[in-house]
């Protein structure tokens, strides 16, 4: 086969692709232009060889399928957070008027005197300026064998109305101040279990952040907005 500089024009425009690819892999290695094509040739053969390998990489599917993961578990955690709020709605609305007194001594104990609950929490309304208290109330969990706790068994109260709920929550502060009987009472919101547990597991991972040598000096505090 003649050399390609010595083949007419017109010769090289009627060539079949084959002929001509014949022609560019015989030209002489000393022949820049030859090296040249070579060299554009080798490198987009290396360049689809490399694309070949990343679509049927293994790596390129997983990654692909742990995207599609990802988008499904954010819808499906969307839908649960709208289950979960539609589902606690009727729970907050009973809630919503009642309060719970932690650190009321329990039966067969003293407070200031008094003996049954009913006297304890009037007690505890005089230290907050309530005046009227009207609702139903009753400790939360069972009692110990033989009667007594080591731990305080917390009252619910289910108050009347909800803006009493929210003065004595407002007040609920005085007892640090009203001497060691009243000190350890605590006066809280009731809420849903779940919320409870999330702010406990929210607490404790404040406390944690803030026990760490890195975080000496920093202020920190979770949001519970």
């Amino acid at each position: 086969m003649s050399e390609p500089k010595t083949i007419p024009r017109n010769q090289l425009e009627n060539l079949r692709k084959s002929e001509l690819i014949d022609i560019i892999l015989t030209m002489k290695d000393d022949d820049e232009g030859s090296a040249s094509i070579s060299k554009i040739l080798n490198e987009v053969i290396e360049e689809l060889d490399m694309i070949k390998k990343l679509v049927v990489s293994p790596v390129s599917v997983i990654n692909k399928k742990m995207d599609a993961l990802e988008v499904e578990i954010g819808k499906q955690a969307e839908i649960i957070f709208k289950q979960q709020l539609y589902l606690e709605a009727p729970y907050r609305k009973e809630r919503r008027a009642n309060v719970v007194i932690l650190g009321v001594p329990d039966e067969q104990e003293y407070l200031s005197g008094a003996v049954n609950d009913a006297d304890k929490l009037n007690k505890v309304w005089e230290i907050l300026g309530v005046n009227n208290v009207a609702g139903a109330h009753r400790r939360l969990g069972g009692t110990a064998q033989g009667g007594t706790n080591r731990r305080c068994r917390p009252i619910l109260l289910m108050l009347q109305d909800e803006s009493q709920r929210q003065h004595i929550l407002e007040q609920a502060k005085k007892l640090k101040n009203a001497g060691e009987a009243f000190k350890k009472i605590y006066v809280k919101k009731d809420i849903h279990p779940a919320v409870r547990k999330e702010w406990k597991r929210l607490h404790d991972a404040e406390r944690t952040e803030k026990e760490r040598a890195g975080n000496v000096g920093c202020v920190i505090h979770f949001n519970t907005r």
